[in-house]
């Protein structure tokens, strides 16, 4: 019995084991009522992605997939370790990873590595040794997946809700440092930059650089160049120098801060080993090269000039780049989406909305979100309306199509899922839904019934479409 209920299939619902006993039995079916909504299930993972994503040299995917928050949890066996992957797309990008991971693993116990690792790091930066001895954390809890972007009520913001004098006091605070605070004269020179030493550009996070505490030990790192090399690795293996891998984050600094002490090429090192370049990308989308090419904080300056054409308001626009989710490829990712859209209003409540995010995988949502529409609409997408429909994002086009883009894994009819279709937002004749992934049979039957066009793989269908047309 329990084998039964660990592999559930698309469309199963609960009550079908029941309603079989009964016939069985020669028991009226009708005894059995149905249940209102359905549990997110366990899945195969082959059901999910195609099969050269579930085996390869060096990694397996564990067959069993639970679905929460609508979003696919995988784990991979690798030789380094498991390896968590809390979506389809994530998945994609981690196997994509590994001849990257390869190469940094290859280089970072060579000798030359060693050697420069004893003179550059040990000796010069006193106290950051400690790189060669970080346990990589790998287990961050439960996942919620993106359940929250269904629900009825954005929370908003305080800072938007406050009185205009206390929101000007706060804005003149902190238009010259975005994070006031009176602990030394050094804290300007802590932001340059607190996203490089984190590696992922958010706050909040521990890494073996966080226990060295003092102001000196920041200052080396900025002159020590280690962002520079660091993203210049990252650019050399073609994957994203913020990127979340936990193993991949941990080698990226190690060589980074080899390689900034000047003892040691790091860049020209990775030539040396066979196996790495670009591979990382070829999955989803290729990165903008600026995340490459600009430090986080020219990054964010490049960034904040892009997004003023659709946020007019300073304060949500530098707390979205500063203090946010987002790393800064995310946040890049999500201005290039805008940017192809072209609203006409509603950038104000998306970056509202963005600062709500708890998690990369929240923060990845609404950039596929963006990118949803884009390649569902085309040119008539520029020139609509950004919504945010309760603590969720739907696109109101020029021409009264409302679409409402769900970048989601597996859409399961859920209380929380009809309570949110069933708003006064979604009660046009004309609207579409846009699933990413796919949905069971009663997802696709309860929208039917409340006037949806539906669209399931809709990234699949885009690609699809792209490459019929270049034939």
């Amino acid at each position: 019995m329990p084998a039964i209920t660990r592999h559930v299939m698309p469309g199963f619902r609960p009550a079908s084991l029941s309603i079989l006993c009964c016939a069985l039995l020669g028991l009226p079916a009708q005894a059995v009522p149905t249940p209102e909504y359905e549990l997110e299930p366990v899945l195969g993972a082959s059901s999910l992605v195609r099969p050269a994503l579930l085996s390869g040299p060096g990694f397996q995917v564990d067959p069993h997939v639970e679905i929460r928050g609508y979003m696919a949890r995988f784990t991979i066996d690798t030789a380094l370790g498991p390896i968590q992957a809390e979506s389809v797309e994530i998945l994609g990008e981690r196997i994509a990873e590994l001849p990257a991971l390869e190469t940094l693993n290859a280089v970072s116990r060579s000798q030359a590595f060693v050697d420069a690792a004893d003179a550059s790091v040990t000796k010069t930066a006193h106290g950051l040794g400690q790189i060669l001895r970080h346990p990589v954390q790998t287990l961050t809890g439960i996942p919620l997946g993106v359940a929250r972007y269904f629900g009825k009520r954005l929370k908003r913001l305080g800072n938007q809700a406050q009185a205009l004098s206390d929101r000007g006091a706060r804005e003149f605070g902190s238009s010259g440092n975005p994070h006031p605070r009176g602990d030394g004269p050094m804290t300007q020179a802590r932001e340059i930059d607190r996203a490089e030493a984190l590696g992922n550009g958010s706050e909040g996070q521990s890494g073996w650089y966080a226990d060295v505490g003092d102001e000196a030990g920041r200052e080396v790192k900025r002159q020590l160049k280690y962002g520079q090399v660091r993203r210049e690795l990252a650019e050399r293996l073609g994957i994203d120098p913020y990127t979340s891998n936990p193993y991949l984050r941990e080698r990226l600094d190690r060589l980074a801060w080899a390689g900034s002490g000047g003892h040691f090429a790091a860049s020209a090192a990775l030539g040396t080993i066979g196996g790495a370049g670009g591979l990382a990308l070829s999955w989803s989308k290729q990165l903008n090269e600026v995340v490459w090419k600009l430090d986080p904080e020219q990054l964010r300056e490049h960034n904040a000039r892009r997004l003023r054409q659709f946020c007019h308001d300073n304060l949500l626009l530098r707390q979205f780049l500063r203090r946010g989710t987002f790393t800064p490829s995310l946040q890049t990712a999500l201005i290039d989406a805008l940017e192809r859209l072209q609203p006409k209003a509603g950038g104000e409540a998306l970056l509202e909305l963005a600062m709500t995010a708890h998690s990369e995988l929240e923060a990845r949502y609404l950039v596929n979100a963006l990118q949803l529409v884009g390649e569902r609409l085309g040119e008539r997408a520029k020139g609509g309306n950004l919504l945010t429909v309760g603590a969720g994002l739907a696109y109101d086009s020029v021409d009264g199509e409302l679409v409402l883009p769900l970048p989601i894994d597996y859409l399961t009819w859920t209380g929380e899922v009809a309570r949110f279709l069933d708003g006064e937002e979604f009660r046009g004749a004309r609207k579409t839904v846009l699933i990413n992934g796919t949905a069971t049979l009663r997802s696709q039957q309860e929208l039917t019934e409340r006037g949806w066009n539906i669209v399931v793989d809709a990234r699949k269908q885009h690609r699809d479409g792209l490459a019929s047309r270049s034939e």
